[in-house]
């Protein structure tokens, strides 16, 4: 038996081994910090000591995150669904509004692997789930990282609102309960709210985002520069909404404008987009995802070319999600930030 030494005392050593704190019935005669039998023979001496402090905390942490992410891929095995590996270094990719890609000298590192999913879903495929890797340039706070674990899956002929209802049962089975405790909140995982964009607006800044004049919105809320009436709704939106969403139960926010689309399909001048939020936290986003190559030809001046002739071989009505698994962690241990 091996552990690292974390205290020494007279007669006695306890040491750190496989999460487990063990009494050795002898004074060491190494540092704290290095690497013994229990013999007190030394395996490895210890030169950097700052782990030490949150030792146990840390390996608590990723025990925790690494059981999660095993219970989430049984979670969709067990439902037949085929697990993928798609590229996360691409040549070309398609420019979505509001995301800062990541580009390398060998090309454009993904910010998701829903495009490659989709080709994926052309060749026949109904369900399919990755968790994996993705990246943004992003700024680095408590809730974003330029490289972070995402969930995505899709399901042929579904719905949106069925895919979010498998999310919160996704969500109940790795909290174990219908009622989800985060910091003070309790959160009962058994109603989800849906809103309307433009009524989260009128219900939490007390403005109609589609109609008042640009000038006064930016006054009312000290925006400054030159943007669209969009690109203010998203900055009123991250201020005043976000934090007010998620607080009871689930909410998801849907019928965005088309400006904001994205891969989702439009229908009534709306986008079929539906972002889920718990804590005031957006964890998820979900598409009625646009299946005609035309109309993504027309959305983006860049496009993926193999994605638009997998569109063009045909993928069927489907819907998808992609999830924030560092955010989702964060919620189910109940910390203050991502890892």
């Amino acid at each position: 038996m091996f552990g690292r030494i974390v205290k020494k005392g007279k007669n006695s050593t306890l040491v750190f081994i496989d999460g487990q704190i063990i009494n050795l019935p002898f004074e060491t005669k190494h540092s704290e910090g290095d690497i013994i039998d229990n013999k007190d023979n030394l395996i490895l001496r210890c030169k950097n000591k700052k782990p030490l402090k949150n030792l146990e905390e840390n390996f608590a942490y990723y025990t925790q995150k690494f059981s999660i992410l095993k219970t989430i891929r049984e979670f969709f095995l067990n439902r037949g669904f085929t697990e993928v590996l798609t590229p996360k270094l691409k040549e070309s990719i398609i420019h979505e509004t509001n995301i800062n890609y990541i580009k390398t000298s060998a090309g454009f590192l993904t910010s998701s692997p829903e495009v490659e999913i989709k080709k994926l879903l052309s060749l026949g495929f109904d369900k399919l789930f990755e968790l994996s890797f993705a990246y943004r340039n992003d700024h680095k706070d408590k809730l974003h990282k330029k490289e972070f674990l995402i969930l995505e899956w899709y399901e042929l002929f579904s719905k949106p609102t069925q895919v979010i209802e498998r999310l919160i049962e996704l969500i109940k089975h790795l909290n174990g309960s219908d009622l989800l405790k985060y910091k003070d909140l309790p959160i009962n995982l058994t109603q989800i709210e849906y809103i309307k964009y433009s009524e989260a607006f009128k219900q939490f800044a007390g403005i109609d985002i589609e109609h008042d004049r640009l000038s006064s919105l930016k006054k009312r809320f000290n925006i400054e520069g030159e943007l669209d009436r969009w690109e203010i709704a998203d900055a009123i939106f991250s201020l005043k909404i976000e934090k007010q969403l998620g607080v009871k139960h689930p909410t998801v926010i849907y019928n965005f404008p088309k400006e904001r689309a994205a891969l989702s399909k439009v229908e009534g001048g709306y986008a079929k987009r539906f972002e889920l939020y718990i804590a005031g936290i957006e964890l998820a986003n979900c598409y009625d995802e646009e299946n005609n190559s035309n109309e993504i030809r027309k959305r983006f001046k860049k496009n993926d070319i193999s994605f638009i002739e997998a569109l063009e071989f045909g993928i069927p009505p489907s819907s998808g999600i992609a999830v924030g698994i560092d955010r989702l962690i964060m919620i189910l241990l109940n910390r203050d930030r991502i890892w």
